[in-house]
């Protein structure tokens, strides 16, 4: 028997679709304009809604914050689990991992937040997000560590290279835009070539990917 309502959202779907929104939006001008210049009236405005449609979803601007840290780290840990399932070696472990978490960082559901406002959270939120990164990079330098072990990545301080890596990987919520320079695909062949000549025991002679595209008006 043939049932009309296949494939229509439920009404916690569409409050789920409709909060990620509000979680999307928060992102674009937390990391545009700030924590503090960003105000719930613009977030509303953005999508075309009223300030108290908001608060439906989230009580006040600092919950909203938290709520992207903590999705952004929740898609990290997801990352890490599949580069431990999927990878063999341990800087393919690495590579999936990282490489995952960039192509979400620059993907239109990116909820991550710089971390340049870290500073915004209140104390206990703080403390739990730095909780929640510890264990991350933990899980990473665990990769870089096996990498060591069994050849694939030359020895190194994997806190160190973890830190490195990230660092990179972090500023790209910041510049990375969809009509600049390079597309997805192109970003992230190149930074994933970048970390196998970084780490890689036997790096590459020569990048393969191909060089960004000059977009600048000629005079």
């Amino acid at each position: 028997m043939a049932r009309w309502n296949i494939g229509i959202p439920n009404s916690s779907e569409l409050r789920d679709s409709k909060r990620e929104a509000v979680l999307r939006e928060a992102a674009s001008s937390f990391n545009s304009r700030g924590y503090h210049g960003t105000s719930l009236e613009e977030i509303a405005q953005r999508l075309n809604v009223t300030k108290p449609a908001l608060y439906y979803y989230f009580p006040n601007k600092q919950a909203m914050l938290k709520a992207c840290f903590d999705q952004a780290m929740d898609v990290a840990f997801d990352n890490l689990a599949r580069a431990g399932r999927d990878g063999h070696s341990g800087l393919d472990k690495l590579r999936i991992a990282l490489s995952d978490l960039l192509d979400y960082f620059i993907s239109d559901h990116c909820v991550a937040i710089t971390v340049l406002e870290e500073g915004s959270l209140s104390e206990a939120d703080l403390a739990e997000v730095k909780d929640q990164r510890r264990r991350f990079e933990q899980g990473l330098r665990a990769f870089v560590a096996e990498g060591i072990d069994d050849g694939s990545i030359v020895p190194c301080d994997p806190k160190l290279a973890v830190l490195a890596l990230l660092g990179s990987i972090n500023w790209v919520t910041r510049w990375y835009r969809p009509d600049g320079d390079w597309s997805r695909e192109q970003l992230g062949a190149h930074l994933g070539e970048l970390l196998e000549r970084m780490l890689s025991a036997a790096p590459a002679a020569t990048l393969r990917v191909e060089p960004a595209v000059d977009r600048m008006p000629q005079p």
